[in-house]
């Protein structure tokens, strides 16, 4: 008795519909959290699901084009149009505004969408309060970008840039927090002008992040409120150029390239401020030994420094740190370092000559990135860990005797 019972009570909980007893706020609030193709799905399920997913208050238009397959290129892009009709252009009054958008503009319209209509969408979308935008790609949207940048409800903003762009000597984004403007192959020079002198009028900015397109010689970043900035050099970069940082506020930097540069640019400027500093550059020669030893200079004040700096295999081992007859930089504050490179001997020397000046190191991790040339002059010169290889070597809370000791030893290898 007892056990039929149980059976019908857990068929009792089986058929419960706890999805639909949700309220409606609860359940836009869920689907906003999902792409919107796929919360568009949810229109299937019942007759009250037929219109939530347009109330949502984030809309994401991506569209991929299938240039290969018509019929579908086709159906994709009807789709698109009848999507950004029900969530963007005929939004109704009493949907909760619009909070995040994102919109992703292909170079190449497929046949059943226009220009004007690209246009349209994003007037329309610009009046109803939007607080973080993305921009994939300003294909088509010349004409509509200055509604762009007179949105005051904006706290975050992104553009993909792959064509000519108008940046305003004035704006009215005084609640924009964060900024993200990816160029790519710009032709126009005064165009990165415009873009320092944009964000410089930013009175709230706090978040850069930037990539340097190929062909700019000189870029001044200048900002009174930006605490973190995310720097990207194009692999096209073939000219030598300087990057000036004055930011009295800064306090994490991040360093990128992609890919192999041929002029890698020389950092300089006023951080005082910089606690933080993630520093990735890959494909160095010899010709980058003095940037980056300029670079390390002028982030001598960091807490915490990690570098991951990557090596092009030459005939000859040589150090990516130091130029030659050069000293160390000092790192009085400096707190913990990772540091991923291929340790051969000038590597290894380098690397004890900048912890020799480094009194406030509490811990310190040093990781080989092996080469493919096999020559002895490659192999790394870490000492053995407690592993039994030479890979690594990773040492923790330096202030206890105990351990200062094996580092000392690590430092004393150099002599030996």
């Amino acid at each position: 008795m007892a056990t039929c019972q149980t059976e019908t009570y857990r068929e009792s909980q089986t058929e419960i519909d706890r999805l639909s007893s949700l309220p409606d706020h609860l359940i836009i609030t869920i689907l906003s959290l999902l792409p919107t193709r796929t919360a568009a799905r949810t229109s299937l399920l019942s007759r009250r699901f037929c219109n939530l997913w347009k109330a949502s208050p984030a809309v994401d238009l991506s569209f991929r084009s299938i240039p290969f397959k018509k019929s579908v290129s086709m159906l994709k892009s009807n789709s698109y149009v009848d999507m950004a009709t029900s969530t963007v252009l005929s939004r109704q009054p009493s949907n909760p505004p619009i909070l995040r958008f994102h919109l992703e503009v292909p170079e190449k319209l497929p046949s059943g969408l226009t220009p004007s209509f690209i246009c349209s969408l994003m007037t329309r979308a610009c009046s109803l309060g939007i607080r973080h935008l993305t921009i994939d790609g300003c294909w088509h949207l010349e004409a509509s970008l200055h509604s762009v940048f007179s949105i005051t409800s904006l706290e975050s903003l992104s553009l993909e840039i792959y064509s000519e762009v108008i940046f305003p000597s004035a704006n009215t984004l005084t609640r924009l927090k964060s900024l993200s403007i990816h160029l790519h192959l710009v032709h126009n020079l005064n165009m990165m002008g415009q873009v320092e002198h944009f964000f410089l009028k930013l009175p709230c900015l706090e978040h850069l992040q930037l990539t340097i397109p190929a062909g700019a010689e000189e870029v001044r970043l200048s900002s009174q409120t930006i605490n973190t900035l995310e720097l990207t050099l194009d692999w096209r970069c073939h000219t030598t150029y300087s990057v000036g940082l004055f930011m009295p506020s800064l306090e994490f930097l991040n360093l990128a390239n992609l890919g192999y540069i041929e002029r890698l640019p020389r950092i300089h400027g006023g951080i005082p401020s910089l606690r933080k500093s993630v520093i990735t550059l890959n494909y160095l020669h010899p010709e980058h030994v003095a940037a980056v030893a300029q670079l390390l200079n002028c982030i001598s004040q960091v807490e915490e420094l990690s570098l991951h700096l990557g090596q092009l295999a030459f005939e000859y081992p040589f150090c990516v740190l130091l130029e030659p007859g050069e000293e160390a930089p000092a790192y009085p504050n400096l707190k913990h370092l990772d540091a991923h490179m291929c340790f051969h001997e000038p590597n290894f020397e380098g690397i004890v000559s900048l912890l020799h000046r480094s009194p406030a190191l509490l811990s310190l991790k040093l990781v080989h990135l092996s080469t493919k040339r096999k020559r002895s002059g490659w192999r790394t010169k870490l000492p053995r860990n407690s592993d039994g290889n030479h890979q690594y070597a990773y040492f923790s809370n330096l202030h206890l005797k105990e351990n200062n000791e094996r580092f000392m030893k690590l430092l004393d290898k150099k002599s030996t």
